[in-house]
């Protein structure tokens, strides 16, 4: 296990970015050509805000329920609150903390007040962060970054976040016990993860 390993080695430098006068079902369109679960929402280069997949979809079918089609819904209408927020510098160990203890499955590396890459929890994980329990993983590599399609500037996540099939597979220690890891349904990183229908999956996800 590396313990060296800080943020600015594993981050995606290169992402995609929406702005807050952005057209939701624009974001929208970019969240399934990109793959996305969620896209960091920002304000020059400042991260201000995060839409997710349920949220979009959630406003959009209601928009066309209410038979507007919501053209005129913007990202800013609809955003929740930022993701956390990470200094380059920073340990890998302070990733995994945050994205506990938050409940995401991603965080925005943060320089000077501006946004400079992204790390999800398939990346802490990968890079093999400390755990917080006995069991210890060694790398499993580093997932491709795409190239921004938008613009020159770094403006989003580059990676889905998704959980690495092999990360997926040690759900629970050597006694069967639940161990921290990915959910498999919603992508959270979780301290608790329980198995359900031959998945491991979070509480929430397993109560669904």
């Amino acid at each position: 296990m590396r313990t060296d390993t800080t943020v600015r080695d594993v981050m995606h430098r290169e992402f995609i970015g929406v702005s807050e006068s952005d057209p939701l079902r624009d974001a929208a369109a970019l969240l399934i050509d990109e793959g996305e679960r969620c896209l960091v929402v920002l304000r020059g280069g400042e991260a201000v805000g995060r839409l997710d997949c349920r949220n979009a979809l959630r406003t959009l079918l209601d928009a066309d329920a209410n038979g507007d089609g919501g053209g005129e819904v913007t990202v800013g209408s609809v955003m929740g609150p930022p993701l956390p927020t990470v200094a380059p510098d920073d340990s890998l160990a302070v990733v995994e903390e945050r994205l506990v203890a938050e409940g995401v499955d991603a965080v925005v590396a943060v320089e000077d007040d501006e946004a400079v890459g992204v790390v999800t929890a398939g990346d802490a994980l990968a890079a093999g962060a400390p755990r917080t329990g006995d069991a210890t993983r060694e790398p499993l590599g580093e997932e491709p970054v795409g190239a921004d399609p938008r613009r020159g500037d770094p403006a989003m996540l580059g990676s889905d976040g998704g959980a690495d099939p092999t990360v997926e597979a040690a759900a629970t220690d050597a006694s069967g016990s639940p161990t921290q890891g990915v959910c498999e349904s919603c992508g959270a990183l979780v301290p608790d993860l329980v198995t359900a229908n031959g998945q491991a999956v979070c509480p929430e996800c397993r109560e669904v």
